[in-house]
This record gives C-alpha cells, structure tokens and sequence, in this order.
C-alpha cells in the first residue's frame, strides 16, 4: 500500500481538496492518503515547511509527500530569492519522495539539505493554476507505478535555497523565533532544549512578555493553572510558549514583519 500525504493551504471549507483526493484515488485506489497539514495559513510555506519535516520522521521508506503551498512576496523579492513557483521539484530525502513547488522548501525542512534535486515535466501551462491536482497526482502516479524518473523530469542544482531564522546566542542573552503557531495558538519557537541547557543552564533567566516575565520553565501544560502561561520543552525539544485554555498568541510578543508573515523574537535575558 502506497502512502500519499498532503501538504497545503487548501483548508476544508472548499472542495479543492476532495477534488485532489479524488484524482489520486481513481490513480491509485487502495492508496493511503494522509492529511499531514491542509489547513496552513494562506501563503505561509514556513509553516508548511515546519509541519512536513516535523512529521517527516514518522513515515515509512517511500512515502510521497505533496507540497503545495506557494510563497507570495512582491516581485523584486522573488526575483532576488530566486524563487520560482511556476517551477515543480522531486527529490528523495531519507527514503521519502518529496514534490514541491521551487520556493525555498527542500532547505526550510534541512538546512544541510543536499540530496538530487529533479525538476518536473508536465505538458500544459494550464496546469499551473491547480498544480497539486493537476501536476502533482501525476508525479504521485508516476512514482507508485516505478517509472523511471528520467522519464518525466531532469535533474538540476539550480534551484531556490531558503533557510529558517535560527536561534543565536550573546553573553547576556538567547535570541529565537516562534517558527510555528498551532491550531490551539501555541508558540512553538527555534530554541532547543540543547540550546537553553548550554547557554542558560542553571543561571537565572527571564523571557519578556506582555503579560510579564516568565522565570520558570515547565515539564507540562498541566503543571499550571488554567488562564497562566507556561513554557516547556515539547516533544521535538523546542521551547513551546502556551497560555493553558486559551491561545498563547495573546500574548503579542513584539513583531517584526517578512512579507506579510509575522516574526515573533523571543528573548531569553540570562542572569549571573
């Protein structure tokens, strides 16, 4: 049995999605169709890119992973970043099949990524409007039925790299990031529970927020009470900022702007 996950910003409320399922399961009928995150914010291929490589470990050798999720940004931007969404790529990245448009993806999910890269064949310029259903069922097709990719794709290494805001550190303090926000509005930042134990340790510390400064750090949402904050290690060892029975985005940390994405700074100030 084939497995087959998507990835995008399609939601539910809309019949894209079924149409997309539609196709690959008259392609394939005894597929598995998984829907690893089709609800991501319009345009967000970050947090796309966050959801595949968080949930990438968890699937067997061969699974095909669609992407489709464009980056949107003014022109001269994309022309400098070298992206190019009307540009569909495949690779194979720890035994898994990836499909993806050329926006920065392949580099968000690994920043060592350095795995073959092919770029995609289709036949008409109209299929770039629904490209997941249109191109990407295709390639899915393709690639169950073991034909071989040179058949439908050549190879290139010239394609878009981005890479993620990554946590840094000074004397006084830990600077990250919120790369993902969940559905319940919890932060999930870019500093490791490796990074806070050698930069913190057992030192004092504090992270300002608007609802005032946090000096402890948790082992569960359980361990306070509804309505306080409380920030942990999750299970992939970032730090996770959350507002028990409620959504941490409340909290409006201070907001720099990429695009139209927010960038949410946490600061980890650390006390001789």
């Amino acid at each position: 049995m084939s497995i087959i996950t998507i990835t995008t910003d399609l939601g539910y409320r809309d019949p894209y999605l079924a149409m997309v399922k539609g196709v690959l399961y008259s392609k394939q009928p005894n597929a598995h169709i998984v829907d690893l995150a089709c609800d991501v914010n319009s345009h967000a291929h970050n947090e796309g890119a966050f959801a595949l490589k968080s949930a990438l470990p968890y699937f067997p050798e061969n699974t095909i992973h669609l992407f489709a999720i464009k980056f949107l940004n003014s022109t001269d931007t994309i022309k400098n970043l070298n992206i190019d969404n009307t540009r569909y790529l495949l690779t194979k990245y720890k035994g898994q099949f990836i499909i993806c448009p050329d926006n920065g993806v392949l580099t968000l999910i690994d920043k060592t990524f350095n795995e073959p890269v092919y770029q995609l064949y289709f036949d008409s310029e109209k299929q770039h409007s629904f490209f997941l259903r249109d191109v990407f069922t295709e390639i899915a097709n393709k690639l169950i039925n073991n034909v071989p990719i040179e058949e439908f794709s050549s190879d290139t290494q010239d394609y878009c790299k981005l890479y993620a805001f990554e946590s840094f550190s000074t004397p006084s303090n830990l600077q990250g990031s919120v790369l993902y926000e969940d559905s319940f509005g919890n932060l999930i930042t870019t500093i490791t529970r490796q990074e806070f134990e050698k930069n913190v340790g057992n030192k004092r510390f504090s992270i300002a927020l608007p609802s005032g400064d946090v000096t402890k750090i948790y082992n569960t949402y359980d361990d306070v009470k509804i309505g306080d904050v409380v920030c942990f290690f999750n299970s992939m060892d970032l730090l996770e900022i959350a507002l028990l029975g409620q959504a941490a985005n409340k909290l409006a940390i201070k907001k720099s702007v990429l695009s139209k994405y927010k960038i949410d700074r946490i600061i980890v100030e650390i006390y001789d």
